[in-house]
């Protein structure tokens, strides 16, 4: 048995006759049967919308549906005449989800060769850009045709859609959010603005904005301006009353944020939510995504001296290695190299090795363009003056800075610093001091003189001191009362130079001793001073000096006869 679906279509007719015969009966006589088949497409249009209201700006997809019911192929093109209000998207058209480029609703979409018991699915969409003065879209969709008979005839024709109807909401709000810039740095004040407009028939009131700062984002307090008038106690992250907008109206609202840190991705991403009163109901609006790429030049300095541990009259090399990480070309300046207490030794600056005669640090020193990706090594030389006095300069400290400067995408140009770990160089070395006195003030030939000695070590190290020129001319050190800090050491020959050991920072040490005038002496006093000669070393560096102490002097007395 064959179903019904596939039989053709057929047309039956058959006539009849009435009549009487002379003896007064009335009769019926029947033709013959003719069936005359049907032939021909029977095509039906089935119109949809994806939604039953829209707003202002928002999109809609129409949908329509063709199906050939009938048992002849034909060609079929829809044609849709859009209804006020709304605007074609082009390039929207599919035809069973394959795109048909260029094809527009009002012009003809062509829904191809249509055989029997098949259907298509053409789908487009629109944008709603006006509100008509009924706030209803509707349309229907037209479907022209034609076919060709078994006997050549060629035949066309139309069938229309059901009608579709969207309302539109009469209250709309459209709304923009924008920032000053795309790129940005970490310590940038960027600007965002909101633009509202309300594009309804009704009045939109009690209107909040709310927009949350991205992550490394701080609001500037104060700088707040909502429809040209400054708001300083209003925070976006809060909430930023906007009052009411009239329809057919506009107005903006901005404040500042800076960039405090680099965010996840090394992007800030910004959205505001506008909440406002219609028609007794409270809406909301969220708006676009506002992106902003935050660039780190990704400069690095690091900072190295030679000496860690040093003394007044060293030098100090110091190296500094200079590296973008960044992906950004920077021009960079080295600045503030020289520490304080030290003086520059002239031509000593080297980069990569390479001599740099006759540049001066205190102008900075010049690097030029670093790319992304490439390091640079500078290095040089300073002095710590001898008279440098540890007790007021206890170490040397480096930190220096980089200063550069590189270019933004959208064309600022940013200088910023970028400064080094500091390093120290601690200073150490013993002050010795030396006093001596004489007593009695006057002697006589072959009588004695008493002297006393102090040194003192009142730096930060210890060292290897002695004393010289203790035995003034003319006399002989009694060698057995000579007395080191109390400490006697007697039958100790002294050829003038005395040995008082190590001299720990702090200490003092006190040299007593006697001698004797010659008898023969015939000088008329005994004057001079003495000295301190001392020894240290510093990391396997040996260092010496000598302090002299103050003068002296004994007169002699002329023995009478």
């Amino acid at each position: 048995m064959t179903d019904r679906s596939s039989l053709q279509p057929v047309v039956t007719n058959q006539s009849l006759v009435l009549f009487s015969s002379e003896e007064g009966t009335d009769a019926i006589t029947y033709s013959n049967t003719v069936n005359t088949p049907v032939v021909g497409p029977v095509l039906s249009l089935l119109k949809e919308a994806d939604r039953k209201s829209a707003s202002l700006g928002e999109t809609l997809v129409y949908t329509i549906a063709i199906r050939n019911s009938g048992n002849i192929p034909a060609l079929v093109t829809i044609v849709d005449v859009l209804p006020p209000g709304v605007s074609f998207i082009a390039n929207s058209v599919l035809r069973d989800g394959v795109p048909l480029a260029g094809v527009t609703p009002s012009s003809g979409i062509p829904a191809g060769l249509l055989h029997p018991q098949s259907a298509v699915r053409i789908a487009f969409q629109v944008i709603v850009v006006s509100l008509p003065p009924s706030l209803m879209l509707e349309n229907s969709a037209t479907g022209t045709y034609s076919f060709e008979t078994a006997e050549g005839r060629k035949i066309s024709g139309e069938v229309r859609s059901n009608p579709v109807s969207v309302s539109l909401l009469s209250y709309q709000l459209s709304t923009l959010l924008s920032a000053s810039t795309s790129t940005t740095f970490i310590g940038d004040a960027v600007s965002y603005t909101l633009q509202l407009r309300n594009e309804g028939a009704l009045p939109l009131t009690g209107k909040i904005a709310v927009i949350p700062l991205p992550e490394g984002a701080v609001f500037i307090p104060g700088s707040v301006v909502a429809g040209g008038v400054y708001l300083p106690e209003a925070d976006p992250a809060s909430g930023i009353s906007l009052g009411s907008l009239s329809a057919g109206s506009a107005t903006e609202v901005s404040f500042r944020i800076r960039v405090s840190s680099l965010p996840p991705e090394s992007i800030l991403q910004a959205q505001a939510q506008v909440s406002y009163d219609t028609n007794g109901s409270r809406s909301t609006t969220v708006t676009n995504t506002v992106t902003i790429n935050v660039i780190q030049p990704g400069l690095a300095a690091s900072l190295k001296v030679d000496l860690y541990s040093a003394a007044p009259g060293d030098n100090l090399r110091y190296e500094i290695t200079v590296r973008n990480q960044g992906n950004l070309a920077v021009n960079a300046v080295l600045a503030e190299v020289i520490p304080q207490g030290t003086l520059f030794i002239w031509d000593s600056i080297r980069i990569d090795g390479v001599p740099q005669r006759g540049v001066r640090p205190a102008e900075g020193i010049p690097l030029g363009t670093l790319r992304a990706g490439v390091a640079i090594v500078v290095d040089y030389l300073v002095s710590i003056p001898g008279a440098t006095d540890i007790r007021q300069t206890p170490a040397i400290q480096n930190r220096g800075m980089v200063q550069y400067t590189f270019t933004l995408p959208d064309g600022r140009s940013v200088r910023q610093v970028a400064r080094p770990n500091p390093v120290t160089s601690l200073l150490l070395s013993p002050i010795i001091s030396i006093q001596m006195e004489g007593a009695p003030p006057v002697v006589e030939p072959g009588g004695t003189a008493a002297f006393r000695i102090q040194v003192t070590n009142s730096g930060n190290y210890p060292a290897e001191v002695s004393v010289i020129r203790v035995v003034p001319q003319g006399t002989v050190i009694e060698p057995d009362i000579v007395t080191i800090s109390a400490v006697t050491v007697p039958g100790t020959p002294f050829s003038g130079t005395v040995a008082l050991g190590t001299l720990q920072a702090g200490q003092t040490v006190t040299l007593r001793y006697q001698v004797r005038i010659n008898t023969g002496y015939m000088g008329k006093d005994l004057q001079g001073f003495s000295a301190a000669l001392y020894l240290f070393t510093i990391d396997g560096r040996r260092y010496s000096g000598e302090a002299r102490s103050n003068s002296y002097r004994l007169l002699i007395e002329e023995i009478s006869e």
